[in-house]
């Protein structure tokens, strides 16, 4: 009897942590209309409450997102945060020749292994920041392996719907650091510089397979006129955040289930005697008694 007494007892207790209150799912709906970087801070301030991550639960199965596997032209895709580090998006495939060869072979490319996560039918990155760049610098023809939240064409609004699915998987808001020259802003003789220090005989031997430059400081001129394409064609997206807001799915592994498409969710909190009178509004215009 002491034994079913604890079940019951538990089961109660992890049915009242899955129940939605109306009041935090109401607060979950405000935090959609704020400015992105706060939404992140007050997402993370509020995850650790179990009734939080409950109505996010309960959001993404009313409105749940649709994913679709694309290739973009790593040259047509906008980044969504406003600084790429150099040493982040270059080091790699300027020391490791095999990374080196694939992205200048072209073709559509899983860097590292993985696919990125795009938005707006492959418009805009949504994570996956470094690889698309140490893609874009070496090959801007290229095309990139990607997830796309096909529902959503706004980039604040898919940035968000990721990190509320992180959340929900996680309980947690993961952050990355920034800092480093800013591959957007980079001037060329640091960028070729850079290059010089950084490419191994090995790498340097694809590069002179592929064309691309006999040199170290041919490579540095080479990937510099991609670079500078970047600076000019691939500007963030309006209102980009800096990396440390920035969705790091890599850890959440049902994120994309937990993720609502929150283009459906109504933020708008009405009374119920506003509700009352918006029917009898609508009842009016329809000729309905």
């Amino acid at each position: 009897m002491r034994i079913k007494l604890i079940d019951l007892l538990k089961e109660a207790e992890e049915e009242q942590k899955n129940t939605v209150d109306p009041n935090v799912e109401q607060e979950l709906k405000d935090l959609l209309k704020i400015d992105y970087s706060l939404f992140v801070k007050e997402l993370g301030d509020n995850i650790k409450d179990p009734k939080f991550q409950a109505a996010i639960k309960s959001l993404s199965d009313k409105y749940p997102l649709n994913f679709r596997t694309v290739d973009p032209v790593v040259g047509k895709l906008k980044p969504t945060q406003n600084e790429v580090v150099v040493d982040k998006s270059l080091k790699f495939p300027l020391t490791d020749a095999e990374s080196a060869r694939i992205s200048l072979k072209g073709g559509v490319i899983a860097v590292a292994g993985k696919r990125i996560i795009t938005g707006g039918g492959g418009t805009f990155i949504i994570d996956g920041h470094h690889r698309w760049s140490q893609l874009c610098a070496l090959n801007p023809e290229a095309k990139i392996a990607a997830i796309d939240l096909s529902d959503i064409k706004d980039p604040m609004k898919a940035l968000k719907a990721t990190q509320l699915g992180i959340a929900a998987d996680l309980g947690k808001i993961d952050t990355a650091e920034g800092g480093g020259d800013n591959l957007f802003k980079i001037g060329k003789d640091t960028l070729i510089a850079y290059v010089v220090e950084k490419i191994t005989p090995d790498v340097l031997e694809e590069f002179k397979k592929a064309g691309k430059g006999d040199s170290p400081e041919a490579v540095g001129q080479f990937i510099w006129t991609n670079v500078e394409k970047m600076q000019r064609d691939n500007q963030p997206v309006s209102g980009a955040p800096k990396r440390e807001f920035m969705p790091q799915t890599d850890d959440a592994k049902n994120w994309q289930d937990l993720a609502p498409n929150i283009t459906k969710v109504s933020t708008i909190n009405l009374s119920k005697e506003q509700i009352k009178e918006e029917i009898k509004r609508l009842q009016k215009l329809a000729g309905i008694k």
